[in-house]
């Protein structure tokens, strides 16, 4: 049995007993919105997507959530700002919240702002463990007295669009196996990549050293952290190894960056365009 059908046969049998665990996503990053909603979907549950740490922080006011996935860093109040106010109200063991977070970013944080939460994942979110831990931090509620469990896996029989893919897959750049491909299916990819270029093909033209003296350490940390979490959802290994290496050494390698990104965008559009019809 593979570990798919392992995780979506215990997920079955936990929803079957419990019902459907309502569950709050907060991250700005759109493709990973689209990614995380995808891999729930496509296995039966759902999920409330919100950009910054206060539309997550009304939303647990104002609706019941059993799991919320909450990025740390997010513009107007981040995830750790978000999660002490939330915190005030609700409790460790009533409502389970899961940081997302950059390995930097979680050796970074102190003691008392790691306790807030219940557990941590790395991005990019590894569909297993998101699954896996999903299951292991769902307390049914006592009432629950229905189950909904509806499969709702997006599947294509379009052969120009799988035949498309399967040729981005063979790509040396791209790597598609083991990931989010696998577990959303070849239209719900679709979107992911479009959503990737919506974001990232205003920045093409102007991703050079000029374009960003103006920004911090920390903004260009920001922007390349969510960049480099955008490139692992939809497999573009050869943009990530160039992103660690301007990382690295930040004013050698941007301009290899720029022409990956570049790249990258260039061999999408095609995809985008079969999306649109």
């Amino acid at each position: 049995m593979s570990e798919q059908n392992r995780i979506e046969i215990e997920l079955s049998q936990v929803i079957a007993r419990y019902g459907v665990p309502s569950i709050l996503l907060a991250d700005d990053s759109l493709t990973q919105q689209f990614v995380i909603k995808a891999v729930l979907q496509n296995v039966g549950l759902g999920v409330d997507c919100v950009d910054d740490g206060k539309k997550a922080l009304s939303q647990i006011k104002h609706k019941h959530y059993d799991i919320v996935l909450m990025d740390i860093q997010m513009p107007i109040l981040d995830g750790i700002s978000a999660t002490q106010q939330i915190r005030q109200f609700s409790s460790f063991d009533v409502l389970p919240i899961i940081a997302l977070t950059g390995d930097t970013e979680l050796n970074a944080l102190s003691s008392d702002k790691t306790a807030l939460f219940n557990a941590f994942l790395q991005k990019p979110v590894d569909s297993h463990l998101l699954i896996d831990t999903i299951i292991s931090f769902w307390v049914p509620q006592q009432d629950a007295s229905s189950i909904h469990h509806q499969q709702t896996a997006l599947a294509s029989d379009n052969k120009h669009l799988v035949n498309s893919i399967a040729q981005l897959a063979l790509h040396p750049s791209f790597d598609l196996s083991g990931g989010v491909y696998e577990w959303v299916g070849d239209a719900a990819y679709l979107r992911v990549l479009s959503a990737f270029l919506r974001v990232y093909k205003p920045y093409v033209s102007s991703l050079d050293l000029a374009g960003y003296q103006g920004l911090s350490q920390v903004e260009l940390h920001r922007f390349f952290h969510k960049l480099n979490s955008a490139a692992a959802n939809i497999g573009a290994i050869d943009l990530m190894n160039a992103i660690e290496q301007f990382q690295q050494n930040s004013d050698a390698s941007i301009h290899q960056v720029n022409n990956e990104l570049r790249r990258v965008i260039d061999m999408l559009m095609p995809l985008d365009s079969i999306n649109k019809k």
